[in-house]
């Protein structure tokens, strides 16, 4: 491999990056980055056309491989660079591999790594030569002219022909720095309306004529059109934009296409009938048409026109509209380039904004189906459990009823032989007195009371977990809601008994008629739990706020006798209350109202309520999944799940679904 080449490879790392290569495709400028043997890393799409590379042939390349008549003094430029200058030049000559020389502008300077070393070199360029050449010429011009006045010695030569070409040179100069003008403001701009509007109000102004507008070919529409987007036009004239069938145009479209000028002096001897009827109606009895192509493959064409009379159209005006269209053409380039920059950077960002709104999506369901499965797996641990408690607590309850019966036949009998043998025996007395029998028999029957309505509760509770587990409801079933609602509070039951530190919440149930309710009963029941247990929190966190030291002080005087006759009054104690209502809404929506007389939330809260991974509570304590999973169930159900509340005042869920499914 030659010393002057660098390994296959090495700089192409810079080229993985998405970002780094839009940038490389859509900046307007040419620049080249290299490294400190003046070896290609990268380069703009741009360069590459300028100086005639093909994509990617020149990575790892030594310029002066590439272009082997570089002068020497470019590696001076090059070494002044490396220790740290600024180096650039407004006008410089670069020999093309076919030997055609070209005008630039350039700018070089160093870039640094990471260490704040120099890295290598960045250049930007500009290819000048059409300014040049235009520059030189009005230069050769003007002097031409000085030396032309200054020659001239006799007054007849300014009253015969020195004046008129006096004037002629004058006319070509004023025209000339129009045309650098004009260079200069369209290739400023990287708006595509400004450049174009630019450019034909300054040639209608330059040639002094009737009309200039400017259009562009559609060949995507049915049937294709030229498009007239811009015109600059005498105030007398009317418009002429508008949309023009090709076939309108007749032979003159192929000529535009092939990028060829048609240049009409006199519009009445035109060849071509449809294009001759086509401007004699828009009042045209001149024309010449410049069609140029964008890199991007669309064509443009100024077209300038006489409407008050037949203009021969001269050379020197062809010539300054044809450099006119090429500045025009570098100049539209750059702003499609630009617009495409933009665009481009535009659909990144909604990318990049996509992305990160789908893996938000993808951790947000990712954990949902974590707490689902949890949830399911505990619904199924429950139903389990009271499936194997359900058998022997009926197998007790059963028993109990029987020994019941037993008990109380015996006790019978038993009073029956004291009735009829008052005086037993002196041992018997005394296994009487030693077995307490008088206590025995008063207490047997309460004892097995006990024992049945210990045996009722277990079979409330077993009832209560299989209705709300439900585990196995895959589909809507029509149940009683209430029902639901009551398991839940059957489970939570230790949660509202009074504790040492608080009294017992107190559950009002205002329920409505309802009838069964098309749902998913375990997944509704999770909502009932979800509420409710945030209302049971809400209420604690009001109690340890405000009424703990109250509570505590009422207690002790309680405890000492003091009771009523306390200074601390009853009215003084906040009582924590949970109010649940049901009620049919709307003719065909069941609403499930669950309020608490808590300390309420703030709008701000109250916006983020249902926000996947919220939580007011400290870290550790609460997920944030509970009611972001809670209305999403409800959602399911085709209703809403919504919340009213004021700081102070309390909270209130309202679920609302629909009694029957459509």
């Amino acid at each position: 491999m030659a010393a002057h080449q660098a390994p296959p490879g090495q700089f192409m790392y810079l080229h993985n990056c998405p970002e780094f290569q839009l940038f490389l495709e859509y900046t307007p400028t040419a620049v080249a980055m290299f490294d400190r043997h003046m070896r290609y890393m990268a380069a703009t799409r741009r360069w590459l056309t300028d100086y005639g590379f093909q994509q990617e042939s020149y990575i790892g390349r030594e310029h002066y491989e590439v272009f082997p008549q570089t002068p020497d003094i470019w590696k001076t430029v090059h070494q002044l660079c490396l220790t740290g200058y600024t180096e650039n030049a407004s006008t410089d000559s670069f020999v093309r591999e076919d030997g055609s020389v070209e005008w630039v502008k350039w700018k070089g300077y160093p870039w640094y790594d990471s260490n704040g070393e120099i890295g290598g070199t960045i250049f930007s360029s500009e290819i000048i030569t059409e300014g040049k050449y235009t520059q030189e010429a009005v230069v050769k011009k003007q002097t031409a002219l000085a030396t032309t006045i200054r020659d001239i010695s006799q007054p007849k030569w300014a009253e015969t022909g020195v004046g008129k070409s006096a004037a002629q040179f004058r006319a070509l100069a004023k025209r000339e720095q129009l045309l650098n003008r004009l260079a200069s403001q369209i290739r400023n701009s990287l708006d595509l309306d400004t450049v174009i509007e630019t450019a034909i109000q300054e040639i209608q102004q330059l040639l002094q004529i009737d009309r200039c507008t400017f259009c562009w070919y559609k060949p995507d529409t049915n049937p294709p059109i030229w498009e007239a987007i811009k015109e600059a036009r005498n105030p007398n004239l009317p418009a002429v934009l508008g949309c023009y069938p090709e076939i309108l145009i007749g032979s003159v479209h192929q000529q535009l296409l092939n990028q060829e000028i048609v240049r009409i002096d006199d519009v009445a001897t035109f060849a071509d009938s449809n294009f001759r009827q086509l401007v004699q109606s828009l009042g045209y009895q001149s024309t010449i048409q410049l069609p140029f192509k964008t890199r991007s493959g669309d064509i443009g064409v100024i077209s300038c026109a006489q409407c008050s009379y037949p203009r021969p159209w001269t050379d020197s005006e062809v010539e300054l509209l044809q450099a006119v269209i090429a500045q025009l053409a570098i100049a539209v380039n750059q702003a499609e380039l630009y617009r495409h920059t933009r665009q481009a950077a535009v659909n990144a960002q909604k990318q990049a904004y996509q992305l990160e709104r789908t893996l938000e999506e993808l951790k947000k369901t990712q954990t949902q189906l974590v707490q689902s499965e949890k949830m399911s797996s505990l619904g199924q641990l429950v139903a389990g459990v009271a499936h194997e408690i359900n058998n022997p607590v009926n197998f007790i309850f059963g028993n109990i009823v029987h020994a019941n019966g037993y008990v109380e036949d015996l006790l019978n009998l038993l009073k029956l032989y004291q009735q009829t043998y008052p005086q037993p025996s002196l041992e018997i007395l005394e296994e009487i007195e030693a077995v307490d029998l008088d206590f025995l028999m008063m207490d047997l029957p309460k004892l097995l009371t006990s024992m049945k309505m210990g045996a009722d509760r277990i079979r409330e509770i077993v009832r209560s977990l299989r209705s709300f587990s439900r585990h196995d409801e895959a589909q809507m079933k029509a149940v009683d809601i209430r029902e639901g609602i009551d398991s839940t509070l059957m489970i939570l039951q230790h949660r509202l008994k009074a504790t040492t530190t608080r009294p017992e919440i107190e559950v009002i149930k205002n329920y409505e008629p309802l009838g069964p309710i098309a749902c998913y009963a375990g997944q509704l029941n999770q909502v009932f739990m979800n509420l409710l247990a945030n209302a049971i929190d809400a209420l604690e966190e009001q109690w340890s706020r405000s009424n703990f030291a109250i509570y505590n002080s009422q207690l002790a005087l309680t405890t000492f006798g003091c009771g009523k006759s306390s200074l601390l009054q009853e009215s003084q104690i906040f009582h924590p209350k949970i109010r649940i209502n049901t009620e049919i809404v709307k003719g065909n929506y069941v609403a499930i109202c669950i309020a608490d007389n808590g300390s309420g939330m703030t709008p701000e809260v109250q916006n983020r309520l249902f926000d996947p991974f919220f939580t007011t509570k400290p870290v550790g304590v609460g997920t944030g999944l509970g009611l972001s999973i809670s209305y999403q169930i409800v959602e399911k159900h085709g209703g809403k799940l919504y919340c009213r509340s004021k700081l102070g005042q309390g909270t209130e869920f309202v679920v609302e679904i629909p009694i029957h499914h459509l």
